[in-house]
């Protein structure tokens, strides 16, 4: 292991744990949650105690035979003794790779392996595993001959329990063709690589009963079909009595490493810390005849302690007795035993000084709620004898990250070094507290904001109830139940019951999207792995949001509403406020329900029954103070400010306040026109232009907080974004929708239904729709909400989808609903790669286009942050786990292929990184500029990313924008001037509802070196919500290469800019290489007002020759970049002595104490 990779794990450990007392920086460039204040993980410090310092330390490995049995089980605490679990699938052409192994097992009907043949099998074998099976259900396409397809045909089950000696358990035979008839066709060819030839398939989709049932761990699909060219096989699920069996081995954990080779091969232990030890214990399955024990301070220079080869191994156990002080422990395996493989249950590092993890500081008492996060939370993996220190809100995986007992996983490969098997897990979460002093006498209430994926939760014995799906609240009374100290709250979380296969990315793809794991939706199903994140063990298992304890006097108050109908005339506003109100009494209460938006004030009487729960409504009717208000409006981003009102609710029992609630409401209503057919959004009566992006996930380990929120979102409100997809609703912490409400974004929000091609339909609806009535409630209270909507690209079950629309009306009314994200009124599916400027335009469907999107390579910086020194160059198997291959919907070569054409082949990663940011820019202002030829709207895929990433983002998971931030941030202008790309005209795009009269558009052609070749000056009305072309303009032919500056005044003042390029050919951009060095110059200065810094910068060209692509990049005077930073402009051009004014801001906290300057670059020029 590199020494650079073990350092960037080190400095991620220890920036992960600091104590609460050290607020005023945040944790570091790419750690979240950022905040110090919003982290509860725990303090990591050195004890002294002898004992095993290696235990639930971080491990590193060569290989691993698969995703289950990996080096993070020689430290989990575990001696196993026997053969760990495994599975070899094998058909007639050898055993199936890894990648493929487990398809027919991971109840995804569209992953698939071909077997070729008319004789041919597929074989099952599990090693220490059996399943027990009475039938077998199948999914198969043979692809056939028609003229010899007249044999017959045979699907025989045999089985077997050592692989030797094998039974005919069941199967099917006929005379005729298997299955029935299909439409569809296959290739002669499986693998493509020859013409094709379309030839008829059939379809077998059937379940077939075993004869001799019984737990066997040897399997053989054996298949005959006259003239069968090859069966594509999609399915083969172990069933008994009806119930689909537990065959993949993650569902068998066993507690060891093995290796998928049998050469050279390592493992290297991370103590964490120097330690003083005396003795290294392993305790092996199938142990190394010869190799060494190596020992590091730092990870660079090793030194040998023992040779593997000489030192007893009695019971499976070897001891190495000696002195030493190390870090790292590394194990050099250079020979194995007969099985060809390594296998370590456990390795023991005895010795003082090693970490120990030290509990975070509870939370307390914030706004009158006694918040659980932090403390003395343990967690306790399902069978397992001892605990760990837990971190709450977290998921499972998060707490051992942050304890070190797994690597920081968005680093290179790391998620690999982290067992599948280890996670496939439930969970037991228990935490002591003594009841607040400020709650005695009152009613008290334990939350849950956010469990995955089921939960059953006991206080002081007590069983309280049950949590059903992952976004649904949990709200338990425990009155009289809670004690004045010395509490004790164990809450056990059930992981998702479809767990799914790992996917395994390679050069070429990603691997299939999504999974079984919808069946279990809501869920966060894109945990199970997509082509823009890789599988996360756990699946996200855990308790992944708030809990608290909350008090009031018996009646409670919750999930508010204002639905405003504003009048086109004159603005004013009509409102209705509404709030649940519940009953926790046995006895009827009558009190006074005050309300208050703003300075408006309203009450009345209410009477509830015991125990009873209803929303009260303040309708205007009654309530004149609610009719024909002057409010100030709430706004999306480029149409107005939005406006937010202190608002609540308070019940009042005589002079007693039993419950009060308080919430930022703002006014607005949202109408639609053609919503089946050409979706239009309206707030206020003013049409919007939807443009802005996709967020397919917060954060890869749900690590995302307030601050994380806000800065993410306010980079969307700065590229002038006006919406987000909340993709799948995958996102469910409040601090998006304040976020959002905040800086003015809208939010489409999906329900928990991906692509049917990406996984089954829930096979639970009830807990669907209870998740689905609870959310909206929950999230209801937010004027951001623009739409609902049922499913992504496709249409949800019919009972679903009546049930959603009725919800939705009833719960939050005024609120539109669509079933799909891509048919009807709006419209999707990409595409999803580079392509060239031109292309965008001719590609327009003309309605609200959800999804389209590229990659988008980062700047280096971020790359060395993203992958190790080894995979940083040149572009292989390093990048594809960080989900830039080759192909799939992405499809790296393309842009790969673009750059190249334009610069020729790069020379390093660092040049790949900066030629990326031209096709960055380009491409994603090129994809928002087609876009505003019909102004119906576009939301890339994606403009947020959820772990370290090279596709699909706007910034990437460090915060730092891209040059397709800043193209994006041009072309969504409200007002602004543009080239299109196929019309070849300059245009003028006005999405605002004001129409500007009399605007002057400069049109300037200049050649490669600065010298205007020509220069025109129009006069345009920008009409509202209207395209107006200004002029046709060509480049002279003259020119092979050379620049159009576009310049947009109203009475003298700038109001929009644009620079192109242009090319007679792609590889005309060559001759730009051989531009002169230029010469930058820059004044900056910065000042500090309270929390937030702002710099103003001026860069001057003082040479003759233009400056292309100059990059600014904010720094502290360690070296280190300060993230995140809002820049007013980057990646520009300046011609011949021409200066370009910018601003940048950014928090305080992000500053690290270092002092601020620019670093300037470009892609001719450098800083004087």
């Amino acid at each position: 292991m590199k020494k650079i990779l073990i350092t960037l794990v080190a400095m991620m450990l220890v920036n992960a744990i600091p104590t609460h007392a050290q607020r005023q920086t945040t944790r570091g460039i790419g750690v979240y949650p950022g905040r110090q204040s919003e982290s509860f993980a725990p303090t990591l410090r050195r004890d002294f105690d002898y004992r095993n310092t290696a235990l639930h330390r971080m491990v590193y490995q060569s290989s691993s035979l698969d995703a289950n049995l990996t080096g993070q089980l020689v430290t989990d605490g575990t001696v196993y003794r026997g053969e760990p679990c495994r599975l070899q699938v094998s058909m007639p052409d050898g055993v199936v790779a890894r990648r493929d192994a487990e398809k027919l097992l991971d109840g995804n009907v569209h992953t698939r392996l071909m077997v070729k043949g008319e004789e041919t099998f597929v074989q099952f074998d599990w090693t220490a595993m059996d399943v027990d099976i009475d039938a077998f259900d199948i999914l198969a396409e043979p692809v056939y001959l028609p003229g010899r397809a007249t044999g017959g045909y045979a699907i025989d089950f045999l089985a077997s329990n050592d692989g030797k000696t094998w039974t005919l358990v069941g199967g099917e035979r006929g005379d005729g063709m298997p299955g029935d008839p299909t439409r569809h066709t296959g290739s002669n060819d499986p693998n493509k690589q020859e013409d094709p030839v379309r030839l008829p398939m059939r379809l077998v989709k059937k379940q077939i009963p075993f004869s001799k049932p019984g737990r066997y761990s040897h399997l053989r699909i054996r298949l005959h079909m006259t003239g069968c060219t090859y069966w594509r096989f999609y399915e083969a699920r172990p069933m008994r009595h009806g119930r689909e069996q537990l065959a993949l081995p993650s569902s068998c954990y066993t507690s060891a490493w093995m290796s998928a080779g049998g050469a050279d091969e390592w493992l290297m232990v991370d103590l964490g810390t120097p330690v003083i030890a005396d003795r290294v214990v392993m305790h092996w399955i199938h142990p190394a005849r010869r190799g060494e024990i190596l020992v590091s301070k730092d990870g660079d220079q090793w030194q040998q302690i023992g040779d593997l080869g000489r030192i007893k191994v009695k019971d499976g156990v070897q001891t190495l007795r000696h002195h030493f002080t190390a870090r790292y422990v590394k194990l050099m395996m250079r020979q194995p035993d007969p099985s060809g493989h390594y296998a370590l249950s456990e390795l023991q590092v005895m010795g003082r000084g090693g970490l120990s993890a030290i509990p975070a500081e509870r939370q307390g008492m914030v706004h009158g709620r006694y918040y659980l996060n932090g403390g003395d939370w343990r967690l306790c993996r399902d069978g397992a004898a001892d605990s760990v220190l837990a971190t709450v809100p977290a998921t499972a995986l998060q707490s051992y990250i942050n304890i070190g007992a797994v690597p920081n996983t968005n680093h290179a490969d790391n998620l690999r070094m982290v067992s599948e098997s280890f996670f496939h897990s439930d969970f037991t979460y228990t935490t002591t507290f003594d009841a607040p002093a400020e709650y005695e006498g009152r009613h008290v209430f334990l939350n849950f904001d956010g469990i995955n994926w089921k939960a059953s939760v006991r206080l002081n014995g007590h069983d309280l109830g049950r949590i059903e799906g992952a976004f649904m609240r949990g709200r338990f009374d425990v009155t009289g139940r809670l004690l004045p100290t010395g509490n004790r709250l164990e809450v056990r979380v059930e992981r998702p019951a479809h767990f799914g296969a790992v996917k395994q990315k390679t050069t070429e793809s990603t691997d299939m999207n999504g999974g079984v794991l919808g069946a279990d939706n809501p869920t966060f199903h894109a945990s199970i792995g997509w082509d823009w994140m890789t599988s996360t063990p756990g699946r996200e298992t855990g308790i992944w949001n708030d809990v608290y304890l909350s008090a009031n006097g018996g009646v409670s108050l919750a999930d508010p509403l204002v639905d405003s109908r504003i009048d086109p005339a004159d603005s004013l506003a009509t409102m209705t406020p509404k709030v649940w109100v519940t009953n926790h009494r046995d006895t009827a209460v009558v009190a006074t329900l005050r309300g208050w938006i703003g300075a408006i004030d309203f009450a009345r009487q209410v009477t509830l029954q015991p125990r009873e729960s209803r929303e009260v409504t303040f309708s205007p009717d009654e309530f004149a103070q609610l009719q024909r208000q002057p409010m100030h409006l709430w706004w999306p981003v480029g149409y107005g400010k939005p406006h937010l009102y202190r608002a609540g609710f308070a019940l009042l029992e005589g002079c007693e306040q039993i419950d009060s609630l308080h919430y930022q409401a703002g006014i607005r209503q949202m109408t639609y026109k053609e919503m089946g057919t050409r979706l239009q959004f309206f707030v206020n009566h003013r049409r919007v232009v939807p443009l802005g992006g996709n967020w397919g996930f917060s954060e890869t380990n749900l690590c995302y907080r307030g601050r994380e929120y806000d800065r993410a979102v306010r980079y969307h409100k700065e590229m002038n974004f006006n919406m987000i997809r909340n993709w799948v609703g995958q996102t469910g912490d409040r601090e998006l929708y304040e976020a959002c409400d905040r800086h003015g974004l809208l939010l489409w929000q999906d329900f928990w239904l991906a692509n049917p091609w990406d996984g089954p339909d829930p096979y639970d609806n009830r807990l669907f729709m209870a998740n689905a009535e609870d959310y909206i409630r929950r999230i209801r209270r937010h004027a951001s909400i623009a739409i609902y909507v049922g499913r992504n690209e496709g249409y949800p079950p019919a009972e679903l989808d009546s049930a959603l629309r009725r919800q939705v009306a009833l719960l939050h009314p005024g609120l539109g609903y669509i079933s799909s994200s891509a048919d009807d009124g709006v419209s999707g599916h990409g595409p999803y790669r580079a392509v060239e400027a031109e292309e965008y335009f001719t590609s327009q469907s003309h309605r609200l286009h959800s999804e389209r999107g590229m990659p988008n390579i980062p700047t280096i910086e971020s790359l060395r942050r993203m992958l190790s020194p080894a995979d940083l160059w040149p572009i292989g198997e390093g990048w594809a786990q960080h989900d830039f291959t080759q192909k799939g919907a992405q499809r790296g070569s393309t842009f790969l292929d673009m750059m190249q054409r334009r610069f020729g082949p790069a020379a390093d990663a660092r040049q790949v990184a900066e030629w990326a940011q031209w096709i960055n820019y380009d491409g994603y202002r090129a994809m928002y500029e087609s876009a505003q030829q019909d102004r119906q709207g576009l939301l890339i895929w994606m403009s947020h990313p959820a772990w370290p990433s090279m596709v699909w983002q706007t910034y990437d998971y460090y915060l730092e924008p891209t040059a397709a931030y800043f193209g994006a941030r041009k072309a969504c202008e409200p007002l602004h001037i543009m080239y299109n790309a196929h019309t070849r005209k300059v245009q003028v795009i006005n999405i605002t509802p004001v129409t500007h009269c009399d605007m002057e558009a400069l049109i300037e052609t200049i050649d490669m070196r600065g010298r205007v070749i020509r220069t025109d000056s129009l006069w345009v009305d920008a009409y509202a919500d209207a395209t107006t072309d200004v002029a046709a303009v060509r480049m002279p032919d003259s020119l092979s290469v050379g620049y159009l500056r576009l310049r947009l005044y109203e009475r003298g003042y700038l109001r929009s800019d644009n620079f192109y390029v242009q090319a007679a050919s792609p590889e005309c951009y060559s001759a730009l290489k051989h531009l002169p060095v230029t010469h930058l110059t820059l004044r900056e200065n910065f000042s500090r007002q309270g929390d937030t810094w702002h710099g103003q910068l001026t860069v001057t060209n003082t040479s003759d020759t233009p400056t292309l692509m100059i990059r600014l990049c904010l720094k502290g005077d360690d070296g280190e970049q300060i993230l995140p930073v809002v820049y007013s402009d980057n990646y520009f051009a300046l011609m011949p002595g021409e200066s370009r004014d910018v601003t940048v801001e950014f928090a305080d906290e992000d500053r690290r104490d270092s002092q601020p300057h620019i670093e300037v670059s470009a892609f001719n020029g450098k800083a004087e």
